[in-house]
């Protein structure tokens, strides 16, 4: 397990203190739910964009069409 040491402006660590408080949680595993799902967010978002890519090259000639239609 990896130790770090961060910044936190106050009111954002006030948030996360309650956030933490009304889960019945620590701040640590506050701080750690919300990297994993932020991580969770961005790889999924990543996902949709990179289908999204593969449609577009795999059909492009039709949105050709379909744009000078």
């Amino acid at each position: 397990m990896t130790t770090r040491s961060i910044r936190i402006p106050d009111e954002i660590d006030a948030r996360l203190v309650a956030f933490a408080e009304a889960n019945h949680i620590s701040v640590n595993a506050a701080i750690v739910r919300t990297v994993e799902e932020s991580l969770a967010r961005f790889a999924q978002e990543n996902a949709i964009a990179e289908a999204a890519d593969d449609v577009f090259a795999r059909r492009r000639e039709l949105f050709e069409r379909l744009a000078d239609a």
